[in-house]
């Protein structure tokens, strides 16, 4: 059995501009705060410390596997990570792109969803790993966190011709108000996941338009969010 968690901003030690439950290292953010929201973390979801895993990540397709006796605090640079090893939670950090948790009867995955490694093939190359354990599609359940909306997205025409020639499903109609093009990075996704048959579902929220996720094209400098998943 799989459990689960989305984050917020809500909570956690962290001051402005990266307050409250900033739980990346990468930001800027004092260390000592986000040890202590990393702290929060554990605790609430009944894990030691130790058995919580980051990743560095790169907005690329590499997967990492959590085995027995995996030094937590090693930071493997990947943008999935995946374990069949029970009371292991695997962490992705989200400030707009997608964060994508996936579980099957005896296998969990984390996956960062930006429009790089929707591109790169991120969620193909998680599969495969699925696949490698015996693990089919159908299988596969998935959840979506909160991320940037097509609305919010705009992009420059090279960059959105070369996303929606890989994924067409992430093209929009919708023009920003600069009369730049938006692309839909879940929209995307998720007919990627029905092309591999996978039931998924989404908590449907913009970090853009909601101050209580934070959001790095809203604000610049902020925190992460994060989406949490592990086998019981």
């Amino acid at each position: 059995m799989s459990r689960s968690v989305f984050t917020s901003r809500e909570g956690g030690v962290s001051k402005p501009p990266f307050d409250g439950f900033n739980l990346a290292s990468h930001v800027g953010d004092d260390s000592s705060c986000v040890k202590a929201n990393r702290a929060e973390l554990a605790k609430k979801i009944g894990l030691p410390l130790q058995g919580v895993f980051y990743m560095n990540q790169i907005h690329g397709a590499a997967v990492a596997e959590i085995e027995a006796g995996s030094d937590f605090s090693f930071t493997p640079s990947v943008d999935a990570l995946f374990t069949t090893e029970k009371r292991v939670a695997l962490v992705t950090l989200i400030a707009d792109c997608v964060p994508l948790l996936m579980h099957s009867s005896g296998a969990v995955a984390a996956v960062h969803v930006g429009r790089k490694g929707l591109v790169a093939g991120v969620l193909q190359e998680t599969l495969k790993v699925f696949k490698n354990h015996g693990i089919t599609s159908s299988e596969i359940s998935a959840e979506i966190g909160a991320s940037i909306c097509a609305q919010c997205y705009e992009v420059d025409i090279d960059i959105y011709d070369e996303v929606t020639k890989k994924v067409p499903e992430a093209s929009t109609k919708i023009l920003s108000p600069n009369g730049k093009p938006c692309l839909g990075v879940e929209a995307g996704l998720i007919a990627l996941l029905e092309q591999q048959g996978i039931k998924w579902s989404s908590v449907n929220q913009c970090t853009v338009h909601d101050s209580g996720y934070f959001s790095y094209r809203r604000d610049g400098i902020t925190g992460r969010q994060a989406g949490v998943i592990w086998l019981e």
